[in-house]
């Protein structure tokens, strides 16, 4: 009786360790699945990016802003120059360094400029090729960052008209540690492209121009972000900054 019991229950025994060797491998699948699956790579936030380029733009951290500040000193010692070959077609250079130390800002940057007058054929100037470079840092409430740019300007109408006109590349390219949302250390590089950007003479303020740029992001797990945009100049002393269609608004001075 028995074993005619053990010859009855013996198909059942074998479903029931089926079931759970199945049961096992099924779990074990599921863990070494879960193993596999690679964590979320950090992001750069909108809100990030959006610091560095204000720091690439403003003047008080020797960004866009004091480009077009020197650029237009320059400008204003050659407009009504004329005559005796003068500066025509030499080349000058020149090296300072600046510092700032407020309750919002401390920065340090060494400032190398190069340029070359050009002439009409009555030795009037009528442009200047302009190349700046700047090594240093800043810290802000938002971003601390250590950074180098270079840049290449060519400006225009210097006699004629109420604006002088600025073509060119901006470089910046360094590290950054955010002090906004998620507070990310990384590196970036940004260039930014200008085309008639129209500064008036009188208030030596930009009047209107538009540029875009991209900016590349190399940030935590090495993982490499590319952003793209634009700068309106509102002409009142501000910028806007454009990312994804959201709007950033800063002041360049």
């Amino acid at each position: 009786m028995r074993i005619d019991e053990l010859k009855m229950n013996t198909p059942a025994r074998f479903f029931t360790l089926a079931l759970l060797m199945a049961i096992s491998m099924s779990l074990s699948a599921c863990n070494k699945n879960a193993e596999d699956t690679p964590e979320p790579t950090p992001q750069i936030s909108e809100e990030e990016a959006a610091a560095v380029v204000e720091g690439a733009v403003t003047a008080r951290t020797q960004g866009l802003g004091a480009e077009l500040e020197d650029a237009i000193y320059l400008a204003d010692e050659y407009a009504e120059k004329s005559g005796n070959g003068g500066p025509c077609g030499e080349p000058f250079d020149s090296t300072l360094t600046r510092s700032i130390d407020t309750a919002n800002l401390t920065a340090s940057y060494t400032v190398n400029w190069s340029w070359l007058v050009n002439c009409n054929t009555l030795n009037i100037p009528t442009a200047i090729d302009y190349q700046r470079a700047a090594t240093g840092s800043y810290e802000t409430a938002r971003m601390s960052s250590s950074d180098s740019a270079n840049s290449n300007w060519s400006i225009s109408s210097l006699i004629q008209g109420p604006n002088y006109v600025l073509d060119g590349t901006y470089t910046r390219q360094g590290s950054q540690q955010s002090r906004v949302r998620n507070q990310n250390s990384f590196s970036s590089t940004l260039l930014i492209e200008v085309d008639n950007l129209n500064i008036d003479k009188g208030t030596r303020r930009i009047q209107s121009g538009i540029a875009g740029f991209t900016l590349t992001i190399t940030g935590p797990g090495n993982n490499t972000q590319t952003i793209e945009g634009d700068i309106v100049f509102n002409g009142n002393g501000s910028a806007t900054i454009i990312i994804n269609g959201n709007s950033y608004n800063v002041n360049l001075y």
